[in-house]
């Protein structure tokens, strides 16, 4: 286990990282990421967002336990979380209660208009810096093929 500090006055315990050859948005085909939650193995949604608003949101890899086989990126974005760590940590629990390990790869902020269908992904997260956009909003699309999908590196 690795000690994960986001803030000097909040500090986590998280499962270690274990890279993998390539990695990336080429790891996420072993998963069969943007299909629906029953059709992946893991039974782990590629996407849980609100359904509308502003709201911090994190970047996850989710991998077996002990590194035995692919990973897979997850998007995860709530407006209750105060602190990204706070999407991460629930997020954590209840991935490893299935036996996965997961790692958090960064954050942002996601403006979800599902009447306009839109969801633009910005910003950073203090604690776990920027995620790459560009993958939180490929799995994005794939949850939402129908939604213009935008993402940019300026803003908080």
């Amino acid at each position: 286990m690795a000690l994960r500090c986001d803030w000097p006055w909040r500090c986590a315990v998280s499962a270690p990282f274990f890279p993998l050859g390539g990695g990336g948005a080429s790891s996420l085909a072993g998963w069969g990421a943007g299909k629906m939650a029953a059709e992946q193995p893991s039974g782990i949604p590629s996407v849980a967002i609100d359904p509308d608003g502003v709201f911090k949101y994190v970047l996850i890899r989710v991998r077996p336990a002990r590194g035995q086989g692919p990973a897979r990126d997850i998007v995860r974005g709530h407006a209750w979380a105060e602190y990204h760590a706070d999407i991460y940590d629930k997020t954590a629990a209840e991935i490893e209660k299935q036996g996965y390990d997961c790692e958090c790869l960064g954050g942002g902020r996601i403006s979800h208009q599902s009447k306009e269908k839109k969801i633009h992904v910005y910003g950073y997260s203090v604690g776990f810096g920027r995620a790459k956009h560009s993958v939180s909003t490929k799995i994005l699309k794939d949850e939402y093929p129908d939604y213009v999908v935008t993402w940019a590196d300026e803003g908080y």
